[in-house]
């Protein structure tokens, strides 16, 4: 499990602080009010910190272990965890 997390954790350090984060979208696992599970998009350039196992957006914490995927605006998968939704 910590290995998983290094790999996320050094992606995310990549796109916040490598430049070009507005090039990357960060895809979550969302669960609505209604209780249904998919996939949400956070768009990098709306990722304000990361820190402690976290991806900061505004006023929200969204830890590590949601992280589904990463892909480029081009759509390339450059991080998938193996086990998504």
């Amino acid at each position: 499990m910590g290995r998983r997390r290094g790999e996320i954790e050094e992606w995310l350090k990549r796109i916040m602080w490598g430049g070009g984060r507005e090039n990357y979208v960060v895809y979550i696992r969302h669960r609505s009010m209604d209780g249904i599970e998919d996939l949400k998009p956070i768009y990098g350039e709306e990722i304000s910190d990361i820190r402690h196992g976290y991806i900061v957006v505004g006023e929200d914490y969204i830890p590590f272990h949601r992280v589904v995927e990463i892909r480029d605006k081009k759509g390339n998968i450059v991080y998938r965890r193996k086990s998504s939704l």
